[in-house]
């Protein structure tokens, strides 16, 4: 009988076939051995198919995919790359993203020599631009495991502690503690990490392995509104019933990861010259919900440019 595969990288597509192949290239890049490659394609045509065979035309590696007549929609293309695979860990590469030089062959020996000893990990990641240029290196001082409390802790005081293609996790964890939630909508990444985290806690290593691309296509451009606040506040909600953290922790996460959220997004509005959706997203710290929350010293002076900007913007 053969063995399962050590890692199966999960790649949900949906029409970015250049980037899509840009991905395909760094994973076949690697040795491939203990490395399978499960394709869902939601897009408007089977063209990855294609793609997929030529990146991957004598390479060692095992690759699949399949086509969706009928897109499944964001979380259940996730849902359904995990299902169809078959390693021993998962790996979720969004077809934007991409392997760094030498990053897929690393990850592989990390997880040799960790031997099954934590079910969910979080890599080092660059986060890049469109063309590739390094606008921010997030990486981990020194390999630690963090408790369920420290890593919730991290999780919710930090909007951009996980970058999507850094986790890893066991595939059975999955069976355990469910799929991803398409009822959550944009954020249900967010809960599933706070359901992981909650378990298990998370080994953070120092190794970069991968890029997340932050584009303009990126559906989480759109995700800074107030429906998502709401959202997110009902998330707060959960981690209160876990009762693994302290009210007053919960109150100054609460505090941290909206201002980061808000600035962030509103910086990412300014990149781009759109003033009056920068305006609208800074405007989200005046909801009720928000209006009260400290803001961490890090981002005061941000937050005082930023409302100063925008008040001279609305004239």
């Amino acid at each position: 009988m053969t063995d399962l595969p050590l890692l199966s990288i999960c790649i949900p597509a949906y029409n970015r076939p250049v980037w899509l192949r840009r991905g395909l290239e760094s994973i076949a890049e690697s040795a491939g051995v203990g490395i399978e490659v499960v394709i869902t394609d939601d897009s408007d045509t089977d063209q990855g198919r294609d793609i997929a065979a030529e990146v991957f035309a004598g390479w060692s590696g095992v690759w699949r995919y399949e086509h969706h007549e009928r897109p499944l929609g964001m979380a259940q293309n996730w849902n359904r790359a995990i299902q169809w695979a078959t390693g021993r860990y998962v790996v979720i590469l969004h077809d934007d993203d991409f392997f760094v030089a030498g990053g897929l062959d690393r990850l592989v020996a990390q997880l040799r020599g960790l031997a099954n000893q934590y079910p969910v990990m979080l890599f080092g990641v660059r986060v890049v631009d469109e063309q590739e240029r390094v606008m921010k290196r997030q990486v981990f001082a020194q390999d630690r495991y963090l408790s369920p409390q420290e890593a919730l802790m991290r999780l919710f005081s930090n909007s951009s502690f996980v970058r999507f293609p850094g986790m890893v996790i066991q595939r059975p964890v999955f069976t355990e503690v469910g799929f991803f939630n398409p009822d959550w909508r944009e954020p249900c990444d967010l809960e599933m990490w706070m359901r992981l985290f909650s378990c298990y806690g998370v080994y953070c290593c120092q190794e970069v392995t991968v890029a997340y691309r932050v584009h303009s296509q990126a559906l989480t451009m759109g995700s800074f509104h107030r429906e998502t606040v709401k959202i997110l506040l009902a998330l707060f909600g959960e981690l209160e019933k876990l009762n693994i953290l302290a009210t007053a922790e919960i109150s100054r996460c609460k505090g941290a990861f909206f201002h980061q959220y808000v600035l962030s997004g509103a910086w990412r509005q300014l990149q781009r010259g759109r003033w009056r959706q920068f305006q609208e997203v800074m405007g989200l710290l005046e909801l009720p919900a928000l209006r009260g929350l400290d803001c961490p010293l890090r981002w005061r002076f941000l937050k005082g440019v930023f409302s100063v900007f925008a008040q001279v913007l609305k004239g």
